[in-house]
């Protein structure tokens, strides 16, 4: 009979190893046990143009620029070509699929974070507080919302590696970082913000180090940038081109103005699930400007980090879009895992450390579990939403069972109740996951 071992005789990177792995397997659950309806959804909306394009895809269709009326994202395009390649026309695989993804951020976001602390505490909270997050919860839970979770993962690596880079890890996370950003750039158009991201990352780290650099060094750090502003205006020339063509731009649905600014104080209020009333508002810039102003170079790292990656959606005429607060969340939950970690360090003072431990054992909990609560409900009530979609697909297919291209099928008009006309003839080809068909609701 092998004796029982004592914590106490257990070693310490074992310890640390089992910790990871048990907050690890804990925050799949909690994740799965969130987006658990999500997996049982159907598709909505953009999803089917998304799959009726990658029946036709072609790898040089990306380099003809003028076929492009509406958004450049050719990783986009390559990902639901390569699902539809893999899952054919079934949502619960595109479903796992997003979950992953999203877990596979926190993990990066939970890297980066014990990178730049050195603090496995502060980045175990951020991955929490990322993970359960109510704010971006729409977009682990739409298919179509893949165009903020992959560019995500691809922003999030570019910063870990570059983060590697500034601290003397070789010249090989330089170049993995060059490449993500650049991959970063043909995913979605929130990309743009990486830039000035990075450089606000290693101005932060100088700043911690309380190192002021001479004239010459600023100088020479700065042709570090050269090679990603270079892939930035380029980037930002073709997007120009493209988005100029756009209806969102022609009809006025993205503009500058002053609409952008209660926006982002929209967005940064749903970020931790408050009211949108006046009181919410001042305390939200009250806080906000405090912050900058008198925090740590790391609290204002995070703050910066919420601004400028909320800035590119506040610009949208029309109301706040939950999903795009995915990149502004991972901000966000650092901010407060360093806020939780402050408390606790305040609290051991006047207190024992067990005492200050058991505080924010308490905090912590009650925030995740107030997070996953608003969290699960997106899930749930996006599931209703798909379906009219279920029903009406399940319709075609039982009025043309082998369809053939072009083809014309007719559904009931109380089968396609919910469903928008421009979203009809696409859905009606994923149907068949075959050739095009032509609906006619009667």
């Amino acid at each position: 009979m092998n004796p029982t071992i004592a914590p106490a005789d257990v070693p310490p990177s074992r310890l640390r190893a089992l910790v990871f792995a048990a907050g690890a397997l804990g925050l799949v659950a909690a994740v799965g046990l969130i987006y658990s309806d999500a997996a049982r959804a159907y598709f909505f909306n953009d999803d089917f143009q998304w799959l009726q394009g990658a029946r036709t895809f072609r790898l040089a269709n990306l380099l003809h620029i003028e076929r492009y009326t509406h958004f450049y994202r050719p990783v986009i395009e390559i990902y639901f070509y390569l699902g539809r390649r893999f899952f054919g026309c079934a949502a619960f695989p595109f479903h796992l699929a997003s979950i992953g993804i999203h877990l596979a951020n926190t993990l990066l976001l939970y890297l980066f974070a014990r990178l730049l602390t050195g603090k496995q505490a502060f980045a175990g909270l951020t991955a929490l507080f990322f993970a359960v997050q109510p704010g971006h919860a729409e977009a682990v839970a739409w298919v179509g919302a893949i165009t903020d979770l992959l560019p995500a993962l691809w922003y999030l690596l570019a910063l870990w590696m570059h983060l590697l880079f500034l601290r003397g890890r070789g010249v090989r996370f330089y170049a993995i970082s060059l490449a993500a950003f650049a991959t970063c750039l043909l995913t979605h158009e929130s990309s743009a913000t990486l830039l000035p991201m990075m450089i606000a990352l290693e101005v932060t780290v100088v700043w911690e180090r309380g190192e002021r650099p001479a004239a010459r060094s600023v100088a020479r750090r700065a042709m570090r940038y050269a090679p990603f502003a270079l892939l930035l205006a380029g980037y930002l020339v073709l997007e120009y081109v493209v988005n100029s063509r756009s209806y969102l731009v022609k009809e006025g649905h993205y503009q500058f103005g002053w609409h952008a600014v209660p926006h982002a104080f929209q967005y940064l209020i749903t970020l931790y699930v408050g009211r949108r009333d006046l009181v919410s508002y001042l305390l939200t810039a009250a806080v906000s400007a405090a912050l900058l102003a008198r925090g740590t170079p790391r609290v204002r790292f995070f703050v910066l980090w919420m601004l400028v990656t909320i800035a590119p959606a506040s610009f949208f005429t029309w109301g706040n879009v939950s999903r795009y607060l995915y990149l502004p969340a991972a901000g966000f939950a650092m901010l407060l895992a360093e806020t939780i970690l402050k408390v606790r360090n305040l609290a051991a003072q006047p207190v024992s450390p067990r005492v200050a431990r058991a505080v924010t054992i308490a905090l912590t909990a009650a925030l995740a579990v107030r997070f996953a609560v608003f969290a699960a409900k997106v899930p749930a009530g996006f599931r209703e939403w798909t379906r009219p979609y279920e029903r009406y697909v399940a319709a075609v297919r039982k009025a043309n069972p082998a369809p053939s291209p072009g083809s014309v099928v007719y559904v009931d008009r109380a089968d396609a109740r919910g469903v928008p006309a421009m979203y009809r003839d696409p859905a009606g080809a994923v149907a068949s996951c075959g050739a095009d068909v032509h609906v006619v609701v009667r």
